[in-house]
């Protein structure tokens, strides 16, 4: 405070000076304090932001396109004369979903004229390296070996994910939930309960009861587990989890 003394301006005490410095000192504080604070809040922000649009993103697209698994471009005709070439697993080519490695990737195809395949085309999806790796294969009755269903393909698999930002820490596929009935002898469709690889009208599921030349329907669905962190900021962890309905059941004849 200025003193004004005979007429003239006097300067601070080193009291009044050492008392403004430190309640300047105390605001300063304050104010850093709230800007690391607010600046930290932000980062975590942006962190949880990234990883749960990375995994939702990777959730959504294996959704959408195993949704469209057993889709078939037929005529009435060809529907009525033919079995869903997109729904069998029997012969050399075997194109109806199969949950491999463990429950850790996925196989299915459906009609792929859109991508220049008159026979169709394989998709698949599958945790690998810790990222999810996805596959498109062509289907050619010519070579099936190039593109065989039934197991797990070791070629032709892209990076879906970049595990130099989202780190995968588990990726599952299952059968639960999906039912099947005799059409043939009705009664109540039997249920997969519980986590399971198998399709629901396969004969080693409990409750299958059918018999040579039976009708089975094939009710179908698909639950999915994504759980995966921040490579960077490890302490970010998401996991997810997802059922897909399938609206292209899968009829067959006990053979």
């Amino acid at each position: 405070m200025l003193k004004m003394m005979d007429g003239k301006q006097a300067g601070v005490t080193l009291v009044e000076l050492m008392v403004g410095s430190a309640v300047g000192l105390i605001v300063l504080t304050a104010v850093i304090a709230t800007y690391i604070s607010v600046a930290r809040s932000a980062s975590e922000v942006l962190a949880s932001a990234k990883l749960n649009a990375e995994l939702r993103a990777a959730m959504d697209m294996m959704v959408k396109d195993i949704r469209r698994a057993g889709s078939w471009t037929a005529t009435a005709e060809e529907r009525e004369d033919e079995a869903n070439p997109f729904t069998q697993r029997t012969g050399s080519l075997m194109t109806d979903i199969h949950i491999l490695d463990s429950g850790k990737a996925i196989q299915f195809s459906y009609n792929g004229s859109f991508l220049d395949s008159t026979e169709g085309t394989v998709f698949g999806y599958r945790l690998d390296d810790k990222a999810i790796k996805t596959l498109q294969c062509n289907i050619d009755s010519t070579q099936p070996s190039e593109c065989q269903a039934g197991t797990l393909l070791t070629t032709g698999w892209e990076r879906l994910t970049d595990e130099n930002n989202v780190v995968i820490e588990a990726l599952s596929f299952s059968t639960q939930g999906s039912r099947c009935m005799n059409l043939t002898k009705g009664g109540s469709p039997w249920e997969i309960t519980t986590t399971s690889t198998l399709s629901a009208c396969d004969s080693t599921v409990p409750g299958y009861v059918a018999t040579t030349n039976d009708r089975l329907l094939e009710k179908r669905q698909i639950r999915l587990r994504l759980a995966g962190r921040l490579k960077d900021r490890p302490e970010f962890t998401l996991a997810l989890e997802q059922t897909v309905l399938l609206p292209n059941d899968r009829i067959l004849t006990v053979p």
